[in-house]
Parts: structure tokens; sequence; C-alpha cells
């Protein structure tokens, strides 16, 4: 199988559509195989060029991204969404998207959306990334408001209202570009947060990452099984390369032999 990734663009914004034609050209490990500037038509296509990768735009006429989204059937590609709104985070995230881009989209961030897709696919083709939490109706977009370097809880700034989280009620934490899903076993909260700045806020002898896009309660972590672990939630993560002997080191200081 080959490690580029097909990828399609759906964007009505002609500078937009050149902007991201660009992108994905200098970068080695992709290959632009479709653009679209209507949505309706790349709905009625896509699933015959079945591309790795959508990076898609929310706000189009006649039909919008997120109703693409919605109604594009399984198996699904990585999906990217494209927009100026920053108000369809979470919707997006409910909807399973790896990542949410905020125009005008710089290379940079353009290459970490990438980095995430990438070790997306390469989980899924090795058949270890489960589907995580189902979204619930108590799911809320928060920013996050840390008290102390090592703070028992944090408040997650929800509208107007601020809710106490316990640390100690926090599963695990999945990074997803600019934001971060915080689980905890009932729910989870979307903010708009950096997992460096989390991570530094949390106690470093309870947590544990264990790959770019997560960091997870080490009480939580039920089973090693090989290069992956397996949470209370029944959950299986892929543990990255370059966090493997740390994890398994962090996890044999309570290994009784």
């Amino acid at each position: 199988m080959s490690s580029s990734l097909r990828c399609a663009i759906v964007e009505d914004e002609p500078l937009a559509q050149q902007l991201l034609q660009k992108y994905i050209r200098r970068i080695s490990s992709l290959e632009l195989v479709a653009t679209f500037d209507d949505a309706v038509v790349a709905f009625e296509q896509l699933s015959t060029i079945r591309p790795d990768l959508i990076c898609l735009d929310i706000n189009m006429p006649e039909m919008t991204g997120l109703e693409l989204l919605r109604a594009y059937a399984a198996p699904r590609p990585a999906f990217v969404l494209t927009t100026a709104d920053p108000n369809h985070a979470l919707e997006g995230f409910d909807l399973g998207v790896t990542d949410y881009l905020l125009k005008p989209i710089t290379f940079d961030r353009f290459l970490k959306a990438i980095d995430r897709v990438q070790e997306k696919v390469a989980g899924q083709r090795n058949e270890l990334i489960p589907t995580a939490y189902p979204p619930t109706s108590t799911n809320t977009l928060a920013q996050a408001i840390l008290v102390g370097p090592m703070a028992e809880f944090i408040y997650l700034k929800t509208d107007k209202k601020l809710e106490q989280i316990q640390v100690d009620e926090i599963v695990l934490v999945e990074a997803l570009g600019d934001y971060l899903k915080v689980f905890r076993l009932d729910r989870y909260v979307v903010t708009h947060l950096t997992m460096t700045k989390l991570a530094d806020r949390l106690p470093a002898d309870c947590f544990l990452r264990i790959n770019r896009s997560y960091l997870v309660q080490l009480r939580h972590i039920k089973t090693l099984d090989g290069n992956s672990v397996i949470l209370s939630t029944g959950c299986t993560l892929t543990i990255g390369p370059n966090y493997r002997d740390m994890v398994k080191d962090r996890i044999r200081q309570w290994l009784v032999h």
C-alpha cells in the first residue's frame, strides 16, 4: 500500500482553494486527487474517488461542509475542516473530524494537521485506533482556566459560567490541533488550549503522555499490550514510537515479579 495520502479539497473560495492546493503540493507524502468548489458535486463523486483526506470548508451554498460530513457514509476518510468561523468546532469534533483549521491557514498549522491525519490513518491501518467516547448532549465547548501549577482541579469556562473539574476525574486528554478534548467517564469538554500548557498544570506522577495526541491518567491504564494500552473505558490507544520506552518504564515501576 502506498504511504502517500490521497487528498481532496472541497472549498468554494478560489484563493483559499489555491492556498490549500499549494500546501498539499509542497508535502511529498500528499497527493492531490480532486478539487471541488461545489459541495453537492463533491458529495456525489467523493465516494468513487475515495481519498484518504478531505479538506472541507464549512460555509458553502446548497450544502454546507457539516451537512456533507453528516451524510458521508462509512468507511469515512479523515476530515480537516477549514473555515473562518470558530463556532462549529464542537460540532465538528462530535462528527469525528481530525482537525479544525481557522482561516487564514498558515503552512505551519497545516503541517500540524497533516501530522494528526497521518497518525490517525496509520493507526486505522494497524487496526489499533478505536472510536473513543460517543458524543453526548452534555459535551461542552469550553476555555480552560488553570488554577495553580499543580492544582487539584481546573475550571472550564463555558459561555459565562465556570465549571470545576477535579483532576482525578480526568480519564484522558486528546489533542485536536489548537483544541483539546478533556474526557471524564461520563462526558467530555472541548477547550481551546495546547497539550503542553495543560500537561504542565497536571501532576506529572499521575498522567502519562503516550503519543502526540493523548495524555492518559495512569490509574485508567488497565492493560499494556505490546505497543498499545487499554483503558478502563475499554478504549485501546496506540503508543507512539517516541514514547514507548518512557511508557513501559513508567508502568513497570509497579510491576510485581
